[in-house]
């Protein structure tokens, strides 16, 4: 035991890569950091009027070479702009990984599925159903994620943490949507956490081979609760390489996010399994190469 102990005190990832970061315009930022400064005391410590550049400065002091960057519509007609903001972002900040985004309520979504992914070279698709305000399993975007599935280009969808947003659980939707969708390459953030057990999460993954899982914000919770803990320990312990860390700057739980990289090395058993999470399935996904 003791040995053990000293090889995981000697862990750190080879790589750091942040699948689940928001830069988007200062607007924006600002109001996200405000909403979260409720339920994340560590960010009273962030200013509202915190610059792109300081922001990407805080991403490299605590290591990160390369981060996914998401930015959404919260209305209808709003998504060719921010779209375009991301490529104008990601060409000065080579670090970028920049997914597209649209909202349901937009006419032209099959347009703008091939602006982003083809003109913009954007990578996949970011949505957010509770902040968005559209359900996963919404028919208007039947034909977007057929699409996406026929583009084999990754789209991630928040899940999870239902009581906070005062939304119903999105499980029944989140299972409904592999079924349909059992091609598509699918990250689900968050894990659906506090509203699916993390044990019932290794049957899904061997049921749906193309669907990825993303911690971010669970680290700091399982980290107080033993049994979330161990059981998202054995989660990753078998299956880290369809299990992506994020840290969802600059509106997550704990800031600086070095405490998260923290959480992980602590959370992990053996060392492929923290670079397996902390980089390399976030690398193989995008086709990302460090």
């Amino acid at each position: 035991m003791q040995d053990q102990t000293r090889e995981k005190k000697n862990m750190n990832p080879r790589h750091k890569v942040d699948a689940h970061v928001h830069i988007m315009t200062p607007r924006r930022v600002r109001g996200g950091i405000k909403w979260v400064r409720p339920v994340a005391p560590d960010y009273e410590n962030l200013s509202l009027d915190v610059s792109t550049e300081q922001l990407l400065a805080h991403l490299e002091e605590e290591g990160v070479e390369a981060f996914y960057n998401f930015f959404y519509p919260l209305k209808p007609g709003e998504s060719e702009e921010i779209n375009e903001w991301q490529r104008s972002f990601a060409d000065g900040c080579p670090q970028a990984i920049p997914f597209a985004s649209l909202h349901a309520g937009d006419e032209n979504k099959s347009a703008l599925i091939s602006q982003a992914l083809e003109r913009l070279g954007l990578v996949g698709f970011k949505f957010h159903p509770y902040i968005q305000g559209f359900a996963l399993m919404d028919n208007r975007l039947f034909p977007v994620f057929q699409e996406l599935e026929e583009r084999q280009c990754p789209v991630v969808f928040h899940t999870g943490f239902s009581e906070f947003y005062r939304q119903p659980s999105m499980v029944e939707d989140t299972i409904n949507f592999l079924k349909r969708y059992p091609r598509l390459k699918t990250i689900v953030a968050h894990m659906l956490y506090l509203d699916l057990p993390i044990a019932d999460w290794p049957r899904l993954l061997e049921e749906y081979p193309n669907l990825y899982l993303d911690i971010t914000n669970l680290l700091p919770y399982c980290s107080s609760d033993m049994a979330d803990k161990e059981q998202l320990q054995f989660l990753i312990g078998t299956h880290s390489s369809r299990i992506l860390f994020g840290s969802d700057f600059p509106m997550g739980t704990l800031y600086p996010i070095g405490q998260l990289h923290d959480l992980a090395i602590d959370i992990c058993s053996d060392q492929i399994s923290l670079d397996n999470i902390m980089w390399r399935t976030a690398c193989n996904i995008v086709g990302k190469t460090l």
